[in-house]
């Protein structure tokens, strides 16, 4: 606590106001199947069945609720397991914000809070309008338990004094009412300590918002990928590459966020209609060169999944200053950033795990020892032997690494966290994680948006005991996501149905509107799923679209790897890779793109997929490697700045309904329709040339519309009444605008 320097509250005299007092007790409520089902708690605090708990429904509306207050075996600030007997069936609770395991057994747990650990501070809603650039939310502070007043309540905006005016005291209520005006466009930190006249500090709310035109919500994203790395170096004096006996392809090469800030300021991702950025881990990695887990071949930490420091971000990468430098000046632009938050493992180097060997498990290693399959042993086995696991059934452990990814969001205002390896690591990870990033920074109402990783197949199942079964690769990705969990994931299932078929040609329409009618029934509606084609762990996409014999290769290594994939020159592959990605970014989800895949990069498998990136012309000193492209690479990446400013553009494409028109073997039309904001069209064919294409439309769907105007992609559509006449290239996508 700084005692106030800044927008400092002077001292209160506790008569003056009145302040509330922290609540102690819990209630728990559970809408049961039937007024006359039979509801009971049980937990540690109740030995479990033995004392079970009975939840009563005193209305008679079918929701049961017990209050507890604390007690010897319900101490203030502890956390507790416990599960739900629903008529006669144990189940975890589906509204509870933290999970604990007990023995191996995943369990619902209940938080009682600290109210006699010191003052508390309660936001309201904070309300950002951008028509007059100005803020306002409620503060309530309310006292621990023995009633000690506020002290000190220091209030900063952006880090500094809020302006005079800025906050009125609600004496009665006990609340601040902050009201900010003349705020600059783009994101803002409102920030809240208290301490009470015990010395005790609350803890600190930090609230941030945005000012901006149209709010953005996640749906409307466009997400990019950058193996840091790979990408642009932008600072030759950090480049430090291990060396022999590490090759170039498996070694750092240079790659920093100084690199990815030039190319960020240039406007590379503004022109691609790109507005969120996930960046590889950028943890400070461990230092030498390891054996991969399949040959002798040593590698290097390039890839930033060894982290060795729990706070400090690779040096070669720029440190934290160029981490910071980054942040900024996506925000200056609209564009939020992701952090790859790695929850799995640590390398053996890591300083936690020198100094907290107990918090690790190192008992085998996934998919190679004996009995120790990648499903055997999913939440123990090691990817590597010198990654120790991280084993979250330890408070120590949990508790350092989830403040670890609070630090990222205080220090640096990132937007959220894509998390490695979801279904590798205790669902607690993710629970408490979200129970303490939304305590700490979402009490305003703005979300930070976590996004999953966990690669299943549609027909995938998991047993991980204790009754936490997933019947298949839908369920198991569901049973993360909610509103005390992520708030979607990398929509693996539907990837895996269509990316080869997609980019090969190898899948009727018809077959590829199946899949996505599922992504979108399959799933609770509330997911912000992120769908994709290529990424980081798979073979580039440019090299699977020419059918490269070479495209699943790594090294060169003779035989079917004599040599690795090559760039495509056939127009007929990137004829593919436009209508793959045209259904990728008018499809349902959040649209993904792997860097380099904006040119037909082509590549391999790890590490062949992470060539450097080409950069060319006024970019072409944060190259790595080659700066030429061809005209056929330049042509595919105007198509694809096309396509995602089509996408930012178009509020239906975002947000709309989708209406499939027409769809046969080689010919989908689709249309996107939004109450307030126009129509979008999309037409892919992978047939002949098209010269009337007859789909019909409604009056409501195109909304006073009177023409069609294409965005992306070559073709016409001429409107009459309300039947559309389409005239496509053979084998053409565009993307129609409403006028």
């Amino acid at each position: 606590m700084d005692g106030g320097l800044d927008a400092h509250v002077p001292p209160i005299d506790a008569g003056m106001a009145s302040w509330g007092a922290r609540a102690c007790d819990v209630t728990l409520r559970h809408t049961a199947p039937s007024v006359s089902s039979s509801v009971r708690l049980a937990g540690e605090f109740t030995d479990w069945e033995s004392g079970a708990l009975t939840m009563r429904d005193d209305d008679r509306d079918g929701v049961f609720e017990i209050t507890l207050s604390p007690s010897a075996r319900l101490a203030s600030g502890g956390l507790y397991a416990y599960k739900l007997i629903v008529d006669g069936r144990w189940i975890l609770d589906p509204n509870d914000t933290h999970r604990k395991y007990v023995d191996a057994c995943l369990n619902s747990a209940l938080y009682m809070p600290p109210c006699d650990a010191g003052p508390e501070i309660v936001a309201g809603p904070l309300t950002p309008r951008f028509s007059d650039r100005s803020a306002q939310t409620r503060l309530t502070i309310l006292t621990a338990s023995d009633g000690a007043p506020p002290r000190d309540i220091t209030l900063r905006l952006d880090g500094g004094a809020l302006p005079d005016g800025a906050w009125t005291l609600d004496a009665a209520a006990g609340a601040l009412d902050v009201r900010l005006s003349g705020l600059s466009e783009g994101r803002h930190l409102l920030s809240v300590r208290v301490t009470d006249a015990m010395g005790r500090e609350a803890e600190p709310v930090d609230l941030p918002f945005w000012i901006e035109e149209e709010p953005f919500e996640w749906r409307d994203a466009t997400m990019y990928m950058m193996v840091v790395d790979r990408f642009a170096n932008g600072s030759r004096d950090n480049d430090r590459p291990v060396g022999a006996p590490v090759e170039y392809m498996a070694d750092f090469h240079g790659g920093d966020l100084q690199g990815a800030t030039a190319a960020l300021e240039a406007g590379y991702f503004d022109e691609l209609g790109v507005n969120a950025i996930w960046l590889s881990p950028i943890n400070a990695q461990a230092e030498g060169h390891f054996e991969g887990r399949d040959g002798p071949r040593r590698f290097a930490g390039y890839h930033g999944y060894w982290p060795s420091r729990g706070r400090e971000v690779e040096p070669r990468f720029g440190g934290n200053a160029a981490l910071r430098a980054f942040v900024d000046a996506a925000h200056a632009r609209g564009i939020r950033v992701l952090f790859d938050l790695i929850n799995n493992q640590v390398h053996d180097q890591h300083e936690y795990y020198l100094a907290n060997p107990e918090w690790f498990r190192t008992s085998c290693v996934c998919g190679i020892d004996p009995g120790c399959g990648w499903s055997e042993r999913p939440l123990d086995c090691l990817f590597a032997p010198y990654l120790p696991d991280i084993d979250w059934r330890v408070p120590g452990a949990e508790r350092q690494f989830i403040d670890d990814a609070v630090f990222w969001v205080e220090e640096f205002g990132i937007d959220g966290f894509r998390i490695d390896a979801v279904k590798h690591v205790e669902t607690n990870s993710i629970t408490n994680l979200r129970a303490r990033l939304a305590r700490r920074f979402e009490q305003g109402g703005h979300r930070l948006y976590l996004v999953g990783e966990t690669a299943v197949g549609q027909w995938d199942s998991a047993d991980y005991g204790c009754g936490e079964t997933y019947s298949d690769g839908y369920a198991w990705i569901d049973a993360y996501v909610g509103d005390n969990a992520l708030d979607g994931q990398f929509d693996f299932p539907t990837h895996h149905r269509l990316q080869h078929g997609l980019v090969t040609d190898q899948m009727s329409y018809v077959a590829v509107d199946e899949v996505l009618r599922e992504a979108t029934t399959r799933y609770a509606p509330e997911g912000l799923h992120v769908r994709f084609l290529g990424t980081h762990d798979s073979d580039r996409m440019g090299s699977r679209a020419a059918f490269d014999p070479a495209q699943h290769c790594r090294f060169v290594e003779g035989g079917a790897c004599a040599t690795l994939p090559v760039d495509p020159t056939d127009p007929a592959v990137f004829a593919r890779l436009r209508r793959a990605f045209t259904i990728l970014y008018t499809g349902p989800g959040i649209p993904f793109l792997y860097y380099g895949d904006e040119l037909a990069m082509a590549g391999g498998n790890d590490p062949d997929n992470r060539r450097d990136m080409i950069w060319t012309g006024p970019l072409a000193s944060l190259a790595m490697g080659s700066t030429t492209t061809s005209s056929a690479q330049e042509a595919f990446r105007t198509f694809m700045r096309a396509l995602g400013r089509a996408r930012a553009d178009s509020v239906a494409l975002r947000r709309g309904r989708r209406v499939v028109l027409h769809v046969t073997e080689h010919l989908y039309v689709y249309a996107y329709t939004h109450p307030s904001s126009g129509l979008a069209l999309v037409a892919v064919n992978r047939g002949g040339a098209v010269s009337d294409q007859r789909v019909d439309l409604t009056a409501s769907m195109l909304g006073g519309a009177t023409r069609f105007e294409a965005v992306a992609g070559g073709g016409t559509a001429s409107l009459d009444g309300t039947r559309v006449s389409l005239t496509l290239e053979a084998g053409g996508a565009v993307v129609f605008a409403a006028r």
